[in-house]
């Protein structure tokens, strides 16, 4: 009996890890604002902490923590870690137009790579879903999805999460969140 019920743990377990810790959907290609496809695998697991951003361009409380993103990439894109914003429209969640999206990023200074995403591919591509905004995904250099942070991300956090070097997954809520998506 606990010989067929250590093996049922141990087939149940291999079931479990059997599949990576971010599914195979970052292979998803993408459209990036650059022209360009693009899949997350391109990024993630390459030695790098990934700092995978959902937002939208028409959303407030997304645009409060742009420049926090941005100057974020900007610290680190040479040395530890990287931003990709996967972009939607708000408030429908769908596909973003694309040149309204380019005049954004050109007049907001954004450098690092926007990919154009509706909430039914980012929950695809990141293998949870998506279902708010701001929502941010944290990978670890080893390619290990390690938090999602719902709400407006600050530079506190950005920089606490690659100094602990999580290796578990966690959910975590920002201080701030839009109203609509506040946890009762």
């Amino acid at each position: 009996m606990f010989k067929n019920m250590r093996y049922l743990i141990y087939t149940l377990l291999l079931l479990l890890f059997s599949h990576s810790v971010f599914p195979e959907a970052p292979d998803l290609l993408i459209d990036g604002l650059d022209g360009n496809k693009h899949s997350l695998n391109d990024y993630i697991g390459k030695g790098k902490w990934v700092v995978v951003n959902v937002w939208g361009a028409d959303c407030p409380y997304c645009r409060q923590e742009l420049n926090t993103l941005i100057d974020f990439y900007e610290q680190h894109h040479d040395k530890d870690a990287i931003v990709i914003g996967l972009t939607l429209h708000w408030p429908t969640f769908d596909f973003p137009d694309k040149e309204a999206l380019y005049y954004f990023a050109l007049e907001n200074f954004i450098e690092y790579p926007l990919l154009m995403v509706d909430a039914e591919l980012a929950s695809k591509v990141i293998g949870k879903p998506v279902n708010m905004i701001p929502l941010t995904f944290f990978y670890n250099p080893d390619g290990e999805l390690v938090l999602r942070l719902n709400g407006v991300v600050t530079n506190e956090e950005l920089e606490k999460v690659i100094k602990e070097q999580t290796s578990h997954y966690q959910i975590q809520w920002a201080e701030e969140v839009p109203p609509e998506f506040k946890p009762e």
